[in-house]
């Protein structure tokens, strides 16, 4: 590619025609565009750094005019845009995107589409805007040409009707603090937070027993009690004449074998529940 250099061989002309040619490449790349302030092409070079500093050059008239003959051969845009309007555009389509492979549903507040963009929380923030009465005019209409819901409604049932299909999948534990599902809706922190409300008294004796119901477990020791008593069980399914010990080949997890120690001592202790034991008693197990 030729470039027009003021002072052949001098560093920052070589720099600069270095950079000419990743706009050139850019551009070919997203003709409809020109990089925006922050992003980087290719990665880790700062170009829209780069045309913003010329855009600026311009402005006070310091550009060499060779480089802005350059610059106008590619069909450069002179204007600065302004960068708030153009993010509020972008997201506005990549919902559009969303809606048209996902037409059921909208984004979770931690969903990235496409991938690396957040496009969950720009969602979230609309709602936000539109409670604070902040949102403008044309965007509400915008968002509500395509039946976005600015408002939510109580979404506790859909939570509780997430966990139904959690459990009908994974019926032999609950989800984890930190637990995406289905992936971007923080379900086991809904399920923390369930747990914090009954514990103070402000769950609603309904939602109690839809969630009891489905056997939801109050404390979270109990939900992890229940999970190594499952894994007890499976492996007495693959193992059932041996229970775990030090040198079970078997075991591939070999935290049980403390938990099962554990059930002992705890049994020898009185501080095991009349439940824990009749389970365990249940499928034979070894004090």
């Amino acid at each position: 590619m030729k470039t027009a250099q003021a002072k052949p061989g001098t560093r920052w002309d070589a720099l600069w025609a270095k950079q000419y040619e990743h706009l050139v490449r850019f551009h070919a790349k997203y003709p409809k565009r020109w990089p925006k302030a922050l992003e980087e092409f290719p990665k880790g070079n700062r170009l829209g750094q780069w045309v913003l500093r010329q855009r600026d050059l311009k402005e006070t008239g310091s550009i060499e005019p060779a480089r802005a003959a350059l610059l106008n051969k590619i069909g450069f845009t002179w204007e600065k845009v302004d960068e708030r309007e153009t993010h509020w555009d972008d997201q506005f389509s990549y919902l559009k995107d969303f809606r048209k492979k996902n037409p059921k549903r909208w984004p979770f507040a931690r969903e990235e589409f496409p991938k690396g963009n957040r496009l969950g929380l720009w969602v979230w923030r609309q709602r936000q805007n539109f409670a604070r009465k902040t949102l403008e005019k044309d965007r509400r209409l915008q968002l509500e040409k395509i039946g976005f819901p600015l408002v939510l409604p109580d979404a506790w049932d859909t939570h509780w009707q997430t966990l139904k299909s959690y459990r009908a999948k994974f019926p032999q534990r609950w989800p984890k603090a930190r637990e995406e599902f289905p992936k971007g809706n923080r379900l086991g922190l809904w399920c923390h937070l369930q747990r914090c409300a009954y514990k103070a008294g402000t769950l609603e004796k309904d939602r109690v027993r839809k969630l009891e119901k489905l056997g939801f477990q109050w404390s979270v020791k109990q939900v992890s009690w229940s999970r190594y008593f499952e894994m007890l069980k499976a492996y007495k399914k693959a193992n059932p004449k041996v229970w775990p010990v030090l040198e079970a080949s078997a075991l591939d997890d070999r935290r049980l074998i403390a938990w099962c120690s554990t059930q002992r001592h705890k049994h020898r202790m009185g501080k095991l529940s009349a439940e824990q034991v009749a389970q365990l008693e249940k499928i034979g197990f070894r004090w």
